[in-house]
């Protein structure tokens, strides 16, 4: 048996009384669990199979196939993201990020951080949106798809100031290469400064960040298109997401 602290990725109901729990541990990385009898009313690991709960648990674990959960205890419920329909529904979005494009089996303490520090400062108020894109740069390099941000993505040359993205290449482009790619998106400098920032920072320095309206939609057009000329994903917690702004929900 192992001793692991993790966080639940993701649940999935198995037959009519467990649980499968994907859990990220910094031990193990992400590994698969059979929570039996978790869906009954009187089970004592129906609190630690909730998604987004992080707990301690006493863990089987064989070399190949999936474990099994023994023993657990409940260290946080983040309850303040799962009573908030919108909380959840970013912190949805961002686990499925963290679960699509980490590997089973391999593991990685960075990632195990980062997943615990934007849930923490998700159930702590800070600003969900920004959260949001924080994680999609963060896991581009996860995915194998890093954008190169302080270089012309045509000639290579250092940029400071672009004020056109070019999703096709990879990054933004100089003044003498915007006509290098005519789908680039035109962008402020203080939104590649910030995918700049995001892609360099250590999350657990993020401090509280004034970004305006027009930066905000500008990040979300260059790495939803980004991830979708380039990961070959369909994240299901994304229309989610869209649906809420559809209807013009207040976040």
């Amino acid at each position: 048996m192992k001793k692991v602290e993790a966080l639940v990725l993701r649940t999935i109901d198995y037959g009519e009384n467990h649980k499968i729990l994907t859990l990220l541990t910094d031990t193990f990385g992400k590994i698969a669990v059979m929570a039996r009898g978790a869906k009954k009313p009187s089970s004592q690991l129906g609190s630690i199979s909730q998604p987004f709960t992080y707990s301690s648990y006493l863990l089987i674990i064989s070399e190949r196939g999936m474990g099994t959960v023994a023993q657990a205890e409940l260290i946080d419920s983040f309850r303040k993201i799962r009573e908030d329909l919108f909380k959840t529904a970013y912190a949805s979005y961002m686990m499925e990020l963290i679960d699509r494009f980490t590997e089973e089996r391999e593991p990685s303490a960075g990632l195990y951080l980062l997943a615990l520090t934007l849930l923490s400062y998700l159930a702590d108020g800070k600003d969900p949106e920004i959260l949001t894109r924080l994680t999609e740069v963060k896991m581009l390099d996860v995915a194998g798809i890093r954008p190169e941000l302080f270089h012309c993505a045509n000639c290579g040359r250092d940029v400071e100031s672009a004020i056109r993205f070019s999703v096709t290449n990879g990054g933004p482009l100089c003044g003498d290469c915007h006509s290098a790619d005519q789908r680039a998106i035109w962008i402020k400098p203080a939104t590649l400064r910030l995918l700049q920032v995001f892609q360099t920072m250590d999350v657990r320095r993020l401090g509280e960040i004034n970004v305006g309206d027009d930066v905000r939609r500008q990040m979300n057009k260059v790495l939803r298109e980004y991830y979708d000329e380039h990961s070959g994903v369909q994240l299901r917690t994304r229309t989610f997401l869209d649906q809420l702004h559809k209807y013009e929900l207040d976040f």
